[in-house]
């Protein structure tokens, strides 16, 4: 299969992957959406974009990093107490294993057939 492309389009192909894929769903982990990043491997990626753009959850570690205590995050979610542990290492753990076990099937399969 990829015997075809060169190094260079190999490296074309991946630093496209990568954007187009790679960095919403870590954007969208970092901002706390772990819903919206699990419904993401159900529509190839669409939903990362959207959740990417969303304003980030109080307690996740984008918000920590990028907001001031008065940002509007706050009462938008008023229910999640900024101070509580963000479950976005534990889902992108989960995420991106099950990603990359998907790959991996595919290039066993791709090899084997």
């Amino acid at each position: 299969m990829f015997a075809s492309v060169s190094a260079i389009e190999l490296l074309f192909i991946v630093a496209v992957w990568a954007f187009l894929v790679v960095i919403p769903a870590l954007v969208t982990v970092a901002k706390g959406h772990i819903a919206l990043f699990f419904a993401g491997f159900l529509l190839l990626g669409l939903i990362w974009w959207i959740a990417a753009w969303r304003l980030a959850k109080p307690n996740s570690p984008w918000a920590k990093r990028f907001y001031r205590p008065e940002k509007r995050s706050r009462r938008r979610y008023e229910q999640i107490d900024p101070a509580q542990p963000s479950r976005a290492g534990l889902a992108a753990a989960i995420g991106f294993g099950l990603l990359g076990v998907s790959l991996a099937a595919g290039l066993v399969a791709g090899i084997a057939g």
